[in-house]
């Protein structure tokens, strides 16, 4: 354990509040372009800072503390409602894909492309030039979808209000999150004040609330699947587990996980009930053949073009231009599969607890995968809490570096950034590797 310096507990609480809210007020509002990466950095640095000190410090805290800490969390949160996101322009499609649904078109049935010149009076036109992907079509699952929808009761041209419609809802599951982490935390009979990894995580705060990514809607779905499994309420589970997977269709690698719970005798019934789920949410979208293939055309292309943040994949991409002369990508990805499939079976097979499960199935498959964006790893911080690795919480104050990319328009990685987020987050990971092996110590703070 780290020592820490003393300071009153109360002084304490309300400086960081305090320094906490001036950082997250200029980062939603002060800060006008995610390629200004110095003063970026510094803010996050001082964020993570305060954040690791209060975690060093809970153990300290009454009980009126850590209700303090509780609101302050959600406070947090609500800071960045009348801002537009600054770190992440994919809100821009989210909109787009909810004004389509408002004017009855099928935003996997048209690319923004294709619309774009045959309803130039119903679409808003000043959204589109500030499109990502408008060669493709919408990626985004049902759930996320129907926020959309909600969010384009604001007027075409209100773009802000649409943000705040948007930004109430991922802030209110993101409050779900909060109150299902408390609620399996006393089920698995740990210390309460362990939320406090989660809820007062500034890559959470700033991913979520600010930059609003909808991982926080799958998170949510996916806690609550495990909170009724854990109460032995199988069918609700099933169905919590259909809509996580209508979120972002990641959940799907965590069925093996969820039927390993429940026994093999009724696994036919929980699969049945998840696969329905996710069908009858998404038919209303994607009910012919043709719309499956847009569909698909578009997570094909995102898996097999775009590569960001990725670790073993950039490093064999590395090694393939150093020692063949050229990217080795279709071999890349079938050892990274191979890897990740393999990892999987040894998790499935082997860890017994539900939450090591998950958290490094996870692991796994951001290891091995060519895009990690930073709100990536963010349902594994929420699931750390329940494991006794802390190495991505260390993990979510570095993979910041990875904004440098923005910096300068085509994007650009820097390798040496990279090899210090890598080689320090494998780093800490071996020495909690050793620290584990030596000590069995348990479910600590940090």
């Amino acid at each position: 354990m780290l020592k820490k310096f003393y300071i009153p507990t109360n002084i304490f609480v309300f400086l960081i509040i305090i320094i906490g809210v001036f950082n997250y007020v200029f980062l939603f509002y002060g800060l006008y372009s995610r390629q200004n990466t110095v003063v970026l950095f510094i803010n996050f640095a001082l964020l993570f800072v305060c954040y690791f000190y209060i975690l060093l410090c809970l153990k300290d805290y009454s009980y009126k503390k850590y209700n303090l800490l509780i609101y302050t969390s959600i406070f947090f949160r609500v800071l960045p409602i009348l801002s537009f996101p600054l770190l992440s322009d994919d809100f821009y499609r989210f909109i787009w894909d909810g004004h389509l649904l408002q004017t009855h078109i099928n935003p996997f049935a048209f690319t923004p492309q294709q619309l774009v010149s045959l309803l130039t009076n119903e679409l808003p036109i000043n959204l589109f030039t500030k499109l990502n992907s408008p060669n493709y079509y919408s990626v985004y699952p049902p759930v996320n979808q129907f926020i959309f929808w909600l969010s384009a009761f604001a007027n075409k041209n209100n773009l802000l209000l649409s943000v705040i419609i948007m930004r109430v809802c991922l802030v209110a599951f993101d409050i779900g999150n909060i109150i299902l982490l408390k609620k399996l935390l006393i089920i698995k009979k740990l210390k309460p004040e362990l939320v406090f990894i989660y809820a007062l995580n500034p890559l959470v705060i700033i991913e979520f609330a600010g930059n609003l990514h909808f991982e926080v809607v799958m998170l949510f779905f996916t806690l609550l699947s495990v909170y009724f499994l854990l109460r032995r309420k199988n069918n609700w589970s099933a169905i919590s587990l259909g809509f996580a997977v209508c979120s972002k269709l990641l959940p799907l690698i965590f069925i093996p996980v969820m039927v390993k719970q429940i026994g093999w005798l009724k696994t036919m019934k929980y699969c049945l009930i998840v696969f329905f789920t996710t069908l009858i949410l998404f038919v209303p979208f994607i009910y012919n053949t043709e719309l499956l293939a847009n569909f698909y055309s578009s997570l094909k292309l995102y898996y097999g073009n775009f590569e960001f943040n990725g670790s073993f994949y950039l490093l064999l991409k590395y090694l393939g231009w150093q020692y063949w002369g050229y990217n080795t990508l279709i071999y890349n990805s079938k050892i990274l599969l191979l890897f990740t499939i393999v990892g999987f079976g040894y998790v499935y097979i082997k860890s017994k607890d539900i939450f090591e499960s998950l958290f490094l199935i996870l692991f796994i498959y951001f290891v091995f995968s060519a895009v990690v964006h930073p709100w990536y790893i963010l349902p594994m911080v929420a699931l750390s809490v329940f494991v006794k690795w802390r190495f991505v919480v260390v993990w979510s104050a570095l993979i910041g570096l990875s904004y440098y990319t923005y910096r300068i328009i085509p994007y650009e990685e820097n390798t040496a950034l990279l090899v210090l987020e890598y080689g320090l987050l494998f780093g800490y990971l071996i020495f909690e590797v050793i620290t584990n092996v030596k000590n069995k110590y348990k479910n600590n703070i940090i």
